[in-house]
């Protein structure tokens, strides 16, 4: 796509012969300038994988400037549909360029805000955040374009780059139902198993010690609230005291302030609150007998 702004120039030539002699003529020069295209488009942006402090929750989108000349975007107020609880408190630029939101860091566009100039083909991240999110539901996030809105074709006088002309493209200058972000929260878990036995072999005999692996995986977007995982100790071995972790932090067994606990019913974790997305890793040993 040609740059919005380049001129394009134009000279006829004539040449013919006259007696003895060759004659070449040149027209006079037109130029045209190459106005700017107003097109872009909102995308659900790849989840960041890092869950957020305090039961926030970020729901990403993506805006990529379709056009041919550098044009500035602004986010609208977020719609939130699908029976969701999840309530919204604003729109955040992701400063940093990271793809995630990092509270502190990435700073707020307040209403009727815009996000940076972006080049032809630049895309940047915005995040709806707020709370809640538990249950099904989707956020939309409408966005225009700073220069403005309009049919295909409209003609914007010295709207475009370096005071050309811009024209509206096929978004029309306005995403205002863009590709949804789902609102829903799935959780689930993975178990696996490694065996050490006394003789350094894997082998499954009296005395070998097994070391049992979940992993819980929460996808999408939204809080699980109350979170809590509990595995009973299999028949046939005993729990090897103060074996219990939680993402590699070591767990007491007894029923105390920290996450953890062993006892008759086998070993519990404690959660609470996991904001989406989110992975947790638990691992524990028991002995055969």
């Amino acid at each position: 796509m040609t740059p919005a702004g380049t001129t394009i120039s134009n000279v006829a030539r004539i040449e013919y012969s006259l007696g003895a002699g060759a004659v070449l003529r040149s027209s006079n020069r037109v130029d045209i300038r190459v106005g700017e295209i107003i097109d872009f488009s909102v995308t659900p942006a790849p989840a960041c994988g890092r869950a957020t402090a305090a039961g926030v929750v970020a729901v990403g989108f993506r805006i990529t400037n379709l056009g041919n000349g550098p044009e500035a975007f602004m986010p609208g107020s977020p719609i939130v549909t699908g029976g969701s609880n999840f309530v919204a408190s604003g729109v955040v630029a992701d400063s940093n360029g990271n793809g995630c939101y990092d509270p502190g860091v990435d700073q707020p566009i307040p209403f009727g805000g815009k996000t940076p100039p972006l080049a032809p083909g630049q895309s940047f991240i915005v995040f709806v955040i707020g709370t809640g999110g538990n249950g099904l539901g989707q956020v939309i996030l409408p966005v225009t374009s700073e220069t403005g809105a309009g049919a295909r074709g409209t003609a914007v006088p010295g709207g475009g780059q370096d005071g050309g002309d811009a024209v509206i493209g096929d978004s029309g200058g306005v995403v205002e139902n863009p590709a949804p972000v789902p609102g829903g929260l799935a959780a689930s878990l993975v178990k696996s198993q490694s065996v050490r036995a006394p003789d350094g072999s894997a082998e499954p005999r009296r005395g070998a010690v097994i070391t049992y692996r979940i992993e819980g995986s929460f996808a999408g977007t939204g809080v699980a609230s109350d979170v809590a995982i509990a595995d009973a100790i299999p028949a046939g071995t005993t729990y090897v005291p103060a074996s219990l972790t939680l993402d590699g932090a070591a767990l007491s067994d007894a029923a105390d302030d920290d996450r953890g606990q062993y006892d008759a019913a086998g070993v519990a974790v404690r959660l609470g609150d996991v904001a989406a997305p989110a992975l947790r890793a638990i691992t524990f040993q028991v002995r055969i007998n």
